[in-house]
């Protein structure tokens, strides 16, 4: 589950994995292997002794080094030199060795990934009695073998009775989230409770998110952020990430984004992709000193390269869009298939964008681009089922089926989406692709959606309420509607205003500076009528002094917008100022 904000990838997602050997691993908000941070059993004795012991052979000397340069405990963190003493300690058959490189295994630090081989660790380590590894190997069943829940389970159970901290935060959270196991939520919770009573950090950190956003449980914040500054203070990446996101958006606390920085970047120097990907979200709000698109962009892109899925829809949207950069299809598209994959719906509608218009060197796929549009619709994203819809009707990519695109359409208006809504106005106004022609629904669906805001439409049902077809002329009703529509910087009725206010109709004061000011307007977004109109009153001098040269220049352009009677204009000019 992701929270709805996206300022957090949920603790409560299927499918994630948390591993961790010394205690419990909690609430890692990213789909993947947390970021460990554990307290050893026992505390590490002084590293030089320690490192004297391992190099003469001892076992568990091995795996205290092996966790200090995990942890970075007494030493700078080094999952090289960890996965270096975990491995001599497994050699030796240790258990919490084998457990310990398991999870670099796991997780591919310090080294590659290989699922295979921490499975069997797992187990040697599991044989033996240990009872994190028990909690480990259970959740490592979940993702390999996930028609076969009950394993887990059971194994989780065992490691429970066995004494594994960690293995009861597992149990907790997927009997909370009812994954794998019938949901209930009041052993979960007590099962959690009992977890960061044990001081496990992880656990923490998943109640607080539960506090915080009011899941399973009533809302905390103050408690929330307290159980988040604990794992903090514990060092634990997604304790900083939590705490970074509540004093970010205020949450318990008065909110300070440049406070949240700090924390943030901290859990994402730790491993913990959500950091980067929350402080670009930070960035992109603009609330930070200096904040900037292209350094949301980066930390986006930074946080998408660890496989979390909020930031890849980022930074395939960013990518796609020129936000906070040059745009490039080509480099969003990894990010937006990853992201579509995973069910992001915006992030289904921009690949199929691509796909269905070849874009960035990518080679054209019209039916994949509609299947994506598709799966986007089911979810309701509007912008997506326009495109779908229209496809469909054409018959690009798809059979054609007009009654189906229809329906689609018509749906999404009355859900209120205001693009169909004006699409639909237009397939009703015009009869496209056999919708029967009804103008008077059609001005009614422009009249919906300008009322949402839509500047297209709000200009379209302020022509027909002036012409008085279809619906009843009243002037005054459609100056006010060409200035409603105008203010949304629709150029269309930028210019019906101009003419409007230079005429002194529609219950409006004559007053050409207003009128100019809104012809200008329209100029800047390339109307060619307005272009030939600000270029017949330079040359005519209404307003403000007459100027040929600006003239010129006004028709020169009114003409490359495709106003044929602009070009005599121009040469007239011409032949007056040579």
């Amino acid at each position: 589950m992701i929270i709805p904000s996206l300022r957090y990838t949920g603790a409560i997602s299927a499918g994630v994995l948390m591993f961790a050997f010394a205690c419990a691993v909690a609430a890692a908000p990213v789909d993947r292997f947390t970021q460990p941070h554990t307290a050893p059993a026992a505390p590490i004795p002084g590293i030089p002794d320690l490192l004297l012991r391992a190099e003469a052979g001892q076992a568990e000397a091995q795996y205290q080094v092996g966790l200090a340069y995990q942890l970075g405990a007494g030493v700078e963190r080094n999952f090289e030199q960890a996965r270096l003493w975990f491995g001599r300690a497994a050699q030796q058959g240790h258990a919490r060795g084998q457990g310990g490189l398991a999870f670099l295994l796991l997780l591919g630090q310090g080294g590659p990934r290989d699922l295979k081989e921490a499975e069997s660790l797992l187990r040697l380590a599991a044989g033996q009695g240990e009872a994190s590894a028990m909690a480990n190997l259970a959740e490592l069943t979940l993702e390999l073998y996930p028609d076969m829940p009950q394993q887990s389970i059971d194994m989780l159970e065992k490691a429970i009775a066995a004494g594994a901290v960690n293995a009861r935060y597992r149990l907790a959270r997927l009997l909370i989230e009812g994954r794998n196991v019938a949901a209930d939520p009041v052993r979960g919770l007590q099962l959690l409770e009992s977890a960061v009573a044990a001081g496990n950090p992880y656990a923490m950190t998943y109640l607080s998110w539960l506090l915080a956003e009011g899941e399973a449980m009533r809302k905390d914040e103050k408690r929330a952020l307290a159980l988040a500054q604990q794992a903090a203070d514990a060092g634990l990446a997604e304790g900083l990430n939590e705490l970074g996101r509540l004093v970010g958006w205020g949450i318990g606390t008065p909110r300070d984004p440049g406070r949240a920085a700090g924390y943030l970047v901290q859990a994402g120097r730790l491993g913990d992709p959500n950091g980067w990907y929350n402080l670009a979200l930070l960035h992109e709000e603009g609330v930070l000193n200096g904040a900037s698109e292209a350094e949301a962009r980066r930390l986006a892109i930074l946080a998408a390269g660890r496989e979390h899925l909020p930031a890849a829809d980022m930074a395939g949207r960013m990518l796609y869009r020129g936000e906070g950069g040059a745009r490039d299809a080509a480099a969003a598209l990894p990010h937006l298939r990853r992201a579509a994959e995973a069910g992001f719906a915006d992030a289904q509608n921009y690949l199929a964008l691509i796909l269905f218009n070849g874009e960035g060197g990518v080679a054209t796929d019209r039916p994949e681009a509609m299947d994506w549009w598709e799966r986007a619709a089911q979810q309701g994203h509007g912008a997506a089922t326009n495109n779908f819809a229209t496809y469909l009707a054409e018959g690009q990519g798809r059979p054609a089926d007009p009654a189906a695109a229809r329906r689609l359409i018509a749906a999404s208006a009355e859900r209120g989406y205001r693009p169909a809504q004006f699409r639909w106005a237009l397939w009703q106004e015009q009869g496209w692709q056999g919708t029967p022609r009804d103008l008077p629904g059609a001005i009614r669906w422009f009249r919906r959606a300008a009322e949402g805001g839509h500047a297209a439409a709000a200009f379209k049902y302020a022509s027909y309420v002036e012409a008085g077809e279809g619906i009843a002329a009243d002037p005054a009703e459609a100056a006010r509607w060409y200035r409603r529509a105008a203010e949304s910087g629709n150029a269309d009725a930028q210019f019906q205003l101009a003419r409007l206010l230079f005429a002194g109709e529609a219950g409006l004061d004559r007053d050409v500076d207003a009128a100019i000011a809104w012809l200008q307007r329209a100029a800047r977004q390339g109307h060619g009528e307005a272009f030939f109109v600000l270029g017949d009153l330079h040359f005519r001098g209404e307003g403000r002094p007459a100027d040929p040269v600006a003239a010129w220049s006004y028709f020169r352009l009114a003409e490359e917008q495709g106003m044929s009677d602009a070009a005599p204009n121009r040469r007239y000019i011409e032949s007056r100022l040579l």
